[in-house]
């Protein structure tokens, strides 16, 4: 199943809910049409829509933000998948609304006994909600682990210059940390590692070599710096 960033855009304007979700459930479960409706308001039930009756022949812009993406999460789990795909979930809700929607998903993911693969570029999210994270850096896993260890003890220069760069409550900083340089184009990614023309740790095998995911402590990273057979020369 897949829950998209938009909620607006990602249902139908023309149809109503409940049509929408029977439609998808009659497309992948052995069930007739009066039973797709009453599977369709308990999902809508499931998900927090309150008087789910008379909303499911309600229309998306009936709905708020918020309540749409319920909607959308409940359209993802009507073909109970093992797998649900989230992409930036919250990004198009106010702030005060998407802790309500992470711990949602969370919750019914977990009591359907499905996965979640969460896709976003907020750390506090992936910090309260994940078991495990992958960085990503020029469309390559940069590190992968888990989300303790990726977040307190970075192995990879990228993924401790995001970290850095977050605000700290306990400091007082008038700058923040930034990372110099720009992401490359994806058809122009430099040879090597592809983080090399802004990496601070840099070496010449950087500059030649592309390296795969290896170990580095408890997580694994695609840098040079954990090579077993690693001989250092600055560049």
């Amino acid at each position: 199943g897949a829950i998209f960033q938009d909620p607006l855009t990602s249902l139908n304007p023309l149809y109503t809910v409940g049509r929408q979700l029977t439609e998808t459930i009659l497309a992948h479960l052995p069930v007739n049409a009066a039973e797709a409706r009453q599977r369709a308001i308990q999902l809508l039930k499931d998900t927090g829509i309150p008087a789910a009756e008379e909303r499911i022949d309600h229309y998306p812009h009936q709905f708020s933000g918020g309540m749409r993406q319920r909607v959308v999460i409940a359209l993802a789990l009507a073909a109970e998948p093992k797998l649900i795909v989230a992409d930036e979930p919250t990004t198009a809700l106010d702030v005060s609304i998407q802790a309500q929607i992470i711990t949602l998903l969370k919750n019914i993911c977990k009591s359907r006994g499905a996965a979640v693969m969460l896709i976003t570029h907020d750390m506090g999210v992936i910090a309260e909600t994940c078991d495990r994270v992958a960085v990503l850096y020029a469309g390559r896993v940069a590190e992968i682990g888990p989300v303790h260890d990726v977040i307190n003890q970075p192995s990879h220069p990228y993924t401790a210059g995001l970290m850095a760069s977050i605000p700290d409550m306990e400091q007082d900083r008038e700058r923040l940390n930034q990372i110099d340089g720009a992401m490359p184009r994806l058809n122009a990614i430099p040879q090597g590692c592809a983080y090399n023309p802004r990496c601070p740790q840099k070496f010449d095998r950087c500059m030649t070599d592309r390296p795969d995911l290896m170990s580095a402590g408890n997580t694994r990273a695609a840098c040079w710096l954990h090579a077993a057979d690693n001989t250092k020369v600055a560049a």
